[in-house]
């Protein structure tokens, strides 16, 4: 039985990462932001608040830890363009501090890093060699985050490994983000609450996988696989376009009246692709559980099964 902590363990990969721990038997410690939210099943809660002043005694608190797995931060890309000094200030330097915490231990680290590190990418597939080279606020904390860990793993020795996370979905994923904003806009249309759609650029194509996909990737990470950097992918991509016209065919939904394209929501720069190549992961033996129309399925049908809950609460 491994003693595994968790930071960011309510969030979607999180929260699935210590469900599939403790089904395994595993000793689970999580802890939050805001405190105050209720955690997985089985898992226990750390008294101490992660800040990079504080790893130090969070780190005390858990005692002997066969694994920290690394999760939370901001995690949108949107906020980091209205908060830089945030976004690097949440995701950076708190990574810095528990790999300078954990550097000298047998502790493994397994640090939830991200595709905005590579860019702009050269190829239109992206592998752990794939220069970096981040484009957003965003990117740019979690590459130094990323880096701040290979350097605990080529200096100290340490067993410490980046997974680079492509887009993980799920029906525990935010309202705000891509994805649930198209399944539940488009399950609003369906059911007359709205008329349309809007969306900013539909061509941009990322990688999307089930968000427990990702965590049994992240778990078999920290459980026993060689320290490294490790892509995090189903290894398809799709365009937000893809995202919303699947959507409409479930719906019964004509794209072309109900999607509309509105410019305010353009960001300032975006990476017109981003798919990974999960070959290094695949020779751990994971593979994804997921397909994309699955994906979006799943999702559709918890956004209209939600809509129809809040309109009989109302009523």
């Amino acid at each position: 039985m491994a003693r595994v902590l968790i930071t960011g363990v309510t969030g979607q990969i999180g929260s699935y990462a210590a469900e599939q721990l403790v089904g395994a038997g595993h000793d689970v410690l999580g802890v939050c932001w805001p405190a105050s939210d209720a955690l997985p099943q089985g898992v226990r809660r750390c008294q101490t608040a992660l800040t990079p002043t504080t790893a130090a005694q969070l780190l005390d608190e858990c005692g002997q830890l066969d694994a920290v797995i690394h999760l939370a931060g901001i995690s949108s890309v949107a906020q980091s363009w209205q908060d830089p000094v945030a976004a690097f200030t949440t995701n950076t330097d708190v990574t810095a501090a528990l790999v300078h915490q954990l550097r000298h231990g047998k502790t493994r680290l397994v640090h939830a890093s991200s595709a905005e590190i590579f860019g702009r990418a050269p190829t239109p597939i992206q592998d752990e060699q794939t220069p970096i080279a981040p484009l957003t606020p965003y990117g740019i904390s979690k590459a130094a985050a990323h880096m701040f860990v290979k350097l605990g793993r080529e200096a100290y020795g340490a067993p410490m490994s980046n997974a680079i996370l492509f887009l993980g979905e799920s029906e525990r994923r935010a309202p705000h983000f891509v994805f649930r904003k198209i399944t539940r806009g488009l399950a609003a249309v369906s059911l007359g609450r709205t008329d349309h759609l809007a969306l900013g650029d539909t061509s941009v194509v990322r990688d999307f996988s089930h968000a427990s996909d990702l965590a049994s990737a992240i778990v078999r990470l920290a459980l026993d696989a060689p320290a490294a950097e490790y892509v995090c992918a189903s290894g398809v991509g799709h365009s937000i376009a893809d995202i919303a016209t699947t959507a409409c065919e479930l719906l019964g939904l004509d794209p072309a009246v109900v999607l509309r394209t509105d410019p305010a929501l353009l960001r300032p720069a975006d990476i017109p692709s981003l798919v990974g190549d999960n070959s290094r992961l695949r020779s751990l033996g994971w593979a994804p559980g997921v397909g994309f129309r699955q994906l979006v399925k799943t999702i559709l049908d918890h956004d209209l099964g939600q809509l129809r809950a809040d309109a009989t609460q109302v009523h």
